[in-house]
């Protein structure tokens, strides 16, 4: 299956949050920075338009559908390799954006 929706992957910095939130509502993939870290690491959030494109994203970055979140905003929560598959996949990605080795 193809990506979901039609705007493609991208990232957004954890202020930008509405932002992130109307690309998913428009049919893009967003990852999304969380302000909050884990145990020192980065942490993110994937958004999409509907829960079935949001699991074909999620599951495209290696994360088990068992993992979604259906809070106020539907989402997966993003650490380790997942964010970084999530960050590589987006089509202009921000300097903030770099995966570090």
């Amino acid at each position: 299956m193809s990506d979901p929706g039609t705007g493609g992957w991208r990232y957004f910095t954890s202020r930008q949050v509405r932002e992130a939130r109307a690309w998913a509502a428009e049919g893009g993939v967003a990852v999304h920075e969380n302000i909050w870290k884990s145990k020192g690491r980065r942490t993110g959030h994937l958004l999409a338009r509907t829960e079935a494109e949001l699991m074909v994203a999620a599951t495209s970055v290696g994360c088990s559908e068992w993992w979604i979140q259906r809070t106020r905003t539907l989402h997966f929560d993003l650490v380790d390799m997942y964010l970084e598959r999530a960050l590589a996949r987006c089509r202009h990605p921000d300097p903030a954006c770099a995966i570090s080795p």
